[in-house]
């Protein structure tokens, strides 16, 4: 696992993620970037426009992507799920750990909340 603070090629490790990123290649980003510690994931994704994080979602699977998501200031994760499709922010909201998802579902109306809840796996909330 790579730390960038500590790494000495911080600068051309990023620039070759965000090339990668740019060019749509998935898997040299995939590697390069699940090799990051998570807290240098959330800070690159954090870093990333509009379009470089829909790109993003479409790079990781809903599972890796909710370990940045719970990682994310609650002002922040309103913000992202937005972005979402529904059907990817269910799937990642179903793989949080049980504390993350309420957390997340604490900053909720009923009426947000009630999008995401009916079609997630009845168990989760058991």
């Amino acid at each position: 696992m790579i730390k960038l603070n500590q790494y000495k090629y911080k600068e051309e490790y990023t620039y070759y993620m965000l090339q990668a990123l740019r060019e749509g290649d998935k898997e040299v980003f995939r590697k390069d970037f699940l090799d990051l510690h998570p807290t240098d994931q959330t800070e690159f994704f954090l870093s990333l426009d509009d379009n470089r994080r829909l790109r993003i979602y479409s790079f990781l699977h809903p599972t890796e992507f909710g370990e940045i998501f719970s990682e994310l200031r609650p002002d922040l994760q309103k913000k992202i799920i937005a972005e979402l499709d529904r059907k990817y922010a269910i799937n990642m909201l179903n793989e949080l750990p049980s504390d993350d998802a309420a957390g997340f579902f604490g900053l909720l109306t009923h009426k947000e909340a009630d999008f995401f809840l009916p079609p997630m796996e009845k168990d989760t909330f058991l």
